[in-house]
């Protein structure tokens, strides 16, 4: 009787452990993106003189596909680490990419700075190759993905578009 009341109060106890690394990566990822998003203004003289990319999406779309994409980010990270088997560095990758990606609004948009934008975007999307790569064996977690995997070669293609026209 006693190890059946130990067993089932250590399953519970790895329960609220597992809830608490859930909400724990919904924080980061949701302070990532406030950091990025507070980094962001796209009406200063600075930008506004830009020539953009033929390909750029309207204003709107940006604050649109970002929130699905740190949605999609957030529930890929508490999936991947809240697994029994979660995989190694799983939570590292994921706060490092977090972490890579607030980088880059304050670098292009503050310090006005297309070119180191561009090798911290290069950095971006080799953390999140390597990302997936170490969560492919979390089906949920690696498919979340792939919409910010297109996205970030999207946006890799205007941040260079943006130091080619100007």
């Amino acid at each position: 009787m006693f190890v059946m009341t130990y067993q089932m109060e250590e399953r519970k106890h790895e329960k609220k452990m597992r809830s608490v690394r859930a909400v724990i990566a919904v924080i980061i990822t949701a302070a990532g993106a406030v950091i990025a998003s507070l980094a962001t203004d796209t009406s200063t003289a600075w930008y506004q003189g830009l020539t953009l990319s033929p390909l750029q999406p309207p204003p709107w779309a940006f604050g649109l596909i970002w929130t699905i994409l740190y949605v999609l980010l957030a529930i890929s990270f508490a999936y991947a680490i809240t697994r029994p088997h979660a995989p190694k560095g799983a939570a590292a990758g994921y706060i490092l990419n977090i972490i890579i990606n607030a980088l880059w609004s304050p670098v292009f948009f503050m310090l006005y700075n297309p070119v180191s934008a561009l090798v911290i975007m290069i950095a971006l999307v080799v953390n999140l190759i390597i990302l997936m790569r170490n969560v492919r064996q979390v089906t949920p977690s690696f498919y979340l993905l792939i919409p910010y995997l297109i996205w970030l070669a999207i946006a890799t293609i205007l941040n260079v578009s943006v130091i080619v026209l100007n």
